[in-house]
């Protein structure tokens, strides 16, 4: 057996002894998150006159243990679909997979508050399916990154102090922890 074979096949049989020593971690199936980051961005105004605005990118991670995280656009079916019930008028919470409620900070309590404008769950988004195309159950674990927009004195005035809570839904229905990100003040023009 010349030299190269045998350095393959122990390369080989080293690669297969590591690779079943390896076994994927173990996570709940229903999703935990933690909050990472909240990076905010002063955009000018887009025409002149027009008020500047902020993005907000919300930065989360995330462990689940059978993967199933994320909707397609094609999953409008029950459970997934916007509203319930024919002639239904009421959103479906199981529409959105990504929950996000902002908080204002009362001036004179100290106290974050939910903060509503004109309907719950106005401020919820769905992000896609992750994980492996085959559809196959795998422990999936990292970031999610979600941006949001908010235009100076709509809905939030400078001098605000402002945070999120966010949880995440898998397809499953199973509801994430929820965390808090930091705050920030709105700054004026």
């Amino acid at each position: 057996m010349s030299r190269t074979l045998r350095l393959g096949l122990l390369f080989a049989l080293i690669c297969t002894a590591v690779a079943s020593c390896i076994s994927p971690p173990d996570f709940p199936d229903t999703p935990s998150i933690k909050f990472k980051e909240l990076e905010v961005v002063r955009l000018p105004p887009a025409f002149p006159g027009d008020a500047p605005a902020d993005s907000d990118t919300i930065t989360i991670s995330f462990e689940d243990g059978d993967g199933d995280l994320g909707l397609s656009p094609e999953d409008l079916d029950p459970p997934y679909n916007s509203v319930p019930g024919p002639g239904g008028t009421q959103l479906n919470p199981n529409y959105f997979n990504y929950y996000i409620q902002p908080q204002i900070k009362d001036p004179v309590t100290g106290e974050f508050v939910d903060f509503s404008n004109s309907f719950a769950g106005e401020y919820n988004a769905r992000f896609p399916r992750l994980g492996p195309e085959s559809g196959k159950e795998a422990p999936l674990k990292g970031d999610l990154r979600l941006a949001q927009r908010w235009t100076l004195n709509a809905p939030f005035k400078a001098g605000d102090e402002i945070r999120f809570k966010v949880s995440i839904r898998d397809r499953a229905l199973n509801l994430s922890n929820e965390v808090l990100t930091s705050s920030y003040v709105v700054k004026g023009r």
